[in-house]
């Protein structure tokens, strides 16, 4: 994760240096696709949906950093997230499609079973136990 920021910082203060918001665009899709693939398989589910946000923190701090003003630093980050707004949506489908091959989906029916067995009164369904319509079937 802080190799995914540390790239994404890099990347938007050579964009912001250069004027080439696409470069951190680029960046953020690599740092993400090879961050899910060099991951460890009980860490994935973190790793897939976190560069977003790492992605916008680390522009925030580069516009921060190299912009005149506050104003001039929040509208600069808003126009470069809204031009790599394709290569992060590109970013997060390769980062999804290489952790399901990964095995992602585990880590997601682990969470969900320890969201169930937190919440007090919450059904939780046998497979096979449903009918058509939702409702369980008599036995």
């Amino acid at each position: 994760m802080l190799a995914v920021f540390g790239a994404c910082v890099v990347g938007c203060f050579i964009a912001s240096w250069t004027r080439w918001d696409a470069f951190a665009g680029w960046v953020f899709f690599m740092a993400s696709g090879l961050a899910v693939y060099y991951v460890r398989p009980g860490v994935l589910l973190p790793v897939v949906v976190s560069p977003p946000v790492l992605f916008l923190l680390a522009c925030v701090c580069a516009k921060l950093a190299t912009a005149p003003g506050l104003l001039t630093a929040m509208s600069s980050a808003v126009v470069t997230l809204a031009g790599t707004a394709g290569w992060m949506i590109t970013g997060m489908v390769l980062a999804v499609v290489i952790a399901l091959g990964r095995g992602v989906t585990h880590e997601v029916r682990d969470l969900v079973a320890a969201f169930r067995s937190e919440l007090p009164g919450c059904v939780t369904w046998p497979r096979g136990v449903r009918g058509a319509t939702g409702t369980t079937s008599a036995p």
